[in-house]
Parts: C-alpha cells; structure tokens; sequence
C-alpha cells in the first residue's frame, strides 16, 4: 500500500518547481534559489546529512554538485524533460527513505548524484540563456554550502537516531509540502 501511494505522489507531482525568468539580477537569483526552492534546499542537507552518515566523505556532495551543474548544462543546451519534476520529488522520497530505513542507506545515497541532474536540468531550463553562467555560479556555490551544512549535521547525527529519522520524517514532510505547492 505504501508503495502504491508514493507511486500515486509521483505521477501527480505539479511541475511548479521551476522559478523562470533571471533576467534581471541572475547571480543574486542564482545565489537565493537553493535558499528558496524548498525541493532543493531539502535535497541539498538531506544528501550532505547521507554522505556523512554513509561515507564519511565529502565525495557523494561533491559527485552531486557535479551532477547538477552537469544536469544544468544539459537544460540550457536541451530544454526541459519529461519527469524532470517527478525526479525532483524523487530525490527527497529517497533521501527520506535512507534516513528511516538504515539497512538500505548506502545503496540510497548513491542514487542521490542521479536526481541532482535532474535538479541541474531544472535550473538550466529556467536560467535565461544570456544570464546562464552567472546564475550558475551563483546556485552551484550556494549548493555546495548546503551539501557542507547539511554534511555538518550529519556528523552531528551520528549518534542519535532518533533525530536521524525526525530528520528523515521532515524530508517526507517537506515532499508533501512541495507537492502541495
């Protein structure tokens, strides 16, 4: 029953995520959006939080940030995708699913470079073409601070498992709140 809920949460996802238009000021734009794009700001700690509960390295945030400027490129040369938005909710189930479920926890935080692309492509579908690599500069150096802060915190969740699944639940939360939105 659970999976055919969260099957039925993913097909119904709006594709609200995106914020288009940068034009006029691209690298505050750029700068804010993670701050402010509940999806990617979830995404972002909940994937810091796995890599340092899972490798205790910063590689699977700094495979991510490459895999979302990478997915960035490939929206500004291509356009959107279809599912792009289903796999940016995606992300969040599946980070939410790591933290409450531990056994499974590597396997799912691998799969976490994977859906940042599809963040990327996200913010290169909405980055106006002549303000792109402003814009990116900006959203690729607030990510990696969020990956570094959300990796601080899960150092700090090491230990406590109770906060590592609120933490996960909060993730789940944030996923309703975002297809809500």
């Amino acid at each position: 029953m659970k999976k055919l809920v969260t099957l039925a949460l993913l097909l119904v996802a709006l594709p609200a995520f995106a914020h288009p238009g940068h034009d006029a000021n691209p690298l505050q734009d750029g700068l804010l959006h993670p701050l402010t794009g509940l999806d990617h700001l979830l995404m972002l700690l909940g994937t810091g939080v796995l890599a340092a509960l899972t490798g205790r390295t910063l590689a699977l945030p700094l495979l991510t940030l490459g895999a979302m400027f990478g997915g960035a490129l490939m929206g500004h040369l291509f356009g959107g995708v279809i599912g792009m938005e289903q796999m940016i909710i995606g992300s969040l189930l599946v980070a939410a699913a790591a933290l409450l479920v531990p056994s499974r926890q590597l396997l799912l935080a691998l799969a976490m470079p994977l859906f940042a692309l599809f963040h990327g492509w996200a913010h290169g579908v909405e980055a106006s073409p002549g303000a792109f690599w402003v814009f990116s500069a900006g959203f690729v150096t607030v990510s990696g601070l969020l990956l570094l802060v959300g990796f601080g915190a899960g150092c700090l969740l090491r230990r406590h498992t109770g906060l590592q699944k609120a933490f996960g639940g909060g993730l789940l939360a944030g996923a309703a709140l975002v297809l809500a939105g």
